[in-house]
């Protein structure tokens, strides 16, 4: 039997490409075994395992419907750069709000804004006891603020509370770090934007099908403005962290003595249009929104197509990445 696993990227307002991507996987009825990820990742990671599966899909909307901020102007880019800078000077209301940090107090209060409405948010649509009972494995990543050692929280040894989330998610300084014991934790992007090393990186007994969803593409036509550079920075930046990887744990694996399980990963990542700015992890716009949703959906429903249309077999970790050909609107 082949297991199914789902390995989610952080990005923050880009994460809406993520539900998009898992519910093409439920309407194709891939529901994953095991879902791993970092930051808004690791949130939708547990959005889904956190609810009943007739309920999954319409979680995240609730989830993201609450976050979007209305479109007021029919210039779509202009919509889009005001409404990341809405974001930063007010918040949202349902994920986050300024204040003033205190910067000679502890850690846990120094940051731009206080998230006390995503902690709420996330302790009503998510069930713990649910998320927590085992039927669907979740692993989320943090990294520790003072050495800098990831740190990765599993249910397979550990019950997920909505601190485990805030954690993983806490991109400093725009948002404080979370104490968790005797450390201080912040985003996981910082030391791997998709957690592949830990879920691949282990020992595996059975064949298994990950779906790998990032956030940022690797490859992307050679921008020609300041602004478009400033975009392809964090793409670059995010991106080869996940590639550099991939392209590791796939030497490791050949050297591994046989017999190998089959281990096929599915790569798909949001190839932003033209239209996206260097702030488009900050633009909760709900045309931006429902744009990635679909994207998320359109991409996952090809890259089933194409994978179980000609599944390539052999054992071993192969890597299967489907890029998006942006002038014909097709993968390829």
């Amino acid at each position: 039997m082949t297991k199914r696993c789902l390995l989610l990227a952080g990005g923050n307002a880009l994460g809406c490409y993520l539900a998009g991507g898992y519910q093409a996987l439920h309407e194709a009825g891939e529901e994953p075994d095991w879902i791993a990820g970092t930051s808004i990742g690791a949130v939708t990671a547990a959005l889904i395992a956190g609810n009943p599966p007739e309920q999954r899909v319409a979680r995240l909307r609730e989830f993201w419907t609450e976050a979007m901020a209305p479109n007021w102007l029919p210039w779509r880019q202009g919509a889009q750069w005001l409404a990341a800078v809405r974001t930063r000077v007010l918040g949202r209301p349902a994920l986050f709000h300024p204040r003033l940090p205190k910067l000679l107090d502890q850690p846990g209060l120094v940051g731009l804004y206080d998230r006390t409405p995503m902690r709420h948010s996330l302790e009503r649509l998510i069930d713990f006891n649910r998320l927590n009972a085992g039927d669907m494995r979740v692993s989320v990543l943090a990294v520790d603020l003072q050495s800098g050692a990831e740190v990765v929280f599993d249910t397979a040894t550990t019950r997920l509370t909505a601190d485990h989330l805030m954690a993983s998610s806490a991109l400093i300084p725009d948002f404080p770090p979370v104490r968790i014991g005797d450390r201080w934790l912040v985003d996981g992007g910082m030391a791997a934007n998709v957690p592949v090393d830990y879920v691949l990186g282990q020992e595996q007994e059975e064949d298994m099908l990950c779906f790998l969803l990032d956030l940022f593409p690797i490859d992307a036509a050679v921008p020609h403005d300041l602004a478009g550079m400033t975009q392809r920075q964090s793409d670059l930046i995010f991106a080869c962290q996940t590639e550099k990887t991939l392209r590791a744990l796939a030497a490791l694996d050949r050297m591994r003595p046989a017999p190998r399980p089959r281990i096929d990963v599915v790569r798909t990542s949001y190839a932003a249009d033209a239209v996206e700015t260097m702030m488009k992890m900050w633009d909760f716009s709900d045309t931006a929104l429902s744009r990635r949703w679909e994207a998320g959906r359109r991409d996952m429903q090809a890259a089933l197509r194409r994978f179980h249309a000609q599944p390539p077999g052999g054992p071993g970790l192969k890597i299967h990445p489907i890029s998006r050909d942006k002038d014909a609107g097709r993968h390829k």
